[in-house]
């Protein structure tokens, strides 16, 4: 909607996390897709050099033609990437309901299984997390905002340190 694109948010919400999870004393890889190119395809792959515990692709959903579609999902594909999942898209919705929409209303749309190229790994949990759909006004609005981008990073670190302390 009007000036917000995926690439923007999805950059400007990345780069809060990195520095968001090494106050927590993460190790924290973020590929610099600003400034380079990384495959899509090859992203789990190189992610793999590190050991990871966590891999998170961040992204923002669309739904053309469904200007109505709002919420946060989390994809994953091994069984236990699934509490990830779960943990993180859970606390973002959690977020949305209490700090965007102030309505209590639960924006969930859950941990879904699927196969994509950034949850195929088997030696480590990875999940696309869908931070919110740019095509919805007010989810788009809340996405270009700095305050709510800040929240919603907030609660993905949230929703990781639920999943680490099950």
């Amino acid at each position: 909607i009007g000036h917000v694109t995926e690439q923007y948010v999805n950059l400007a919400i990345s780069k809060l996390l990195e520095s968001k999870f090494a106050a927590e004393g993460a190790n924290v890889v973020r590929y610099h897709t600003e400034s380079e190119y990384v495959d899509t395809y090859q992203r789990s792959d190189i992610a793999r050099q590190y050991s990871p515990d966590i891999f998170i692709a961040v992204h923002s959903n669309a739904a053309t033609g469904s200007p109505n579609a709002k919420g946060v999902e989390a994809w994953y594909f091994t069984p236990f990437s699934q509490p990830l999942a779960a943990a993180v898209s859970s606390s973002v919705a959690g977020y949305y309901s209490s700090s965007v929409y102030r309505d209590g209303v639960n924006r969930n749309r859950g941990a879904k299984y699927d196969y994509f190229a950034v949850t195929t790994q088997q030696e480590f949990a990875s999940i696309l997390l869908e931070v919110g759909f740019v095509t919805n006004y007010d989810e788009a609005m809340a996405l270009a905002n700095p305050t709510h981008q800040d929240g919603i990073a907030n609660a993905v670190v949230q929703g990781c340190k639920n999943y680490l302390a099950r």
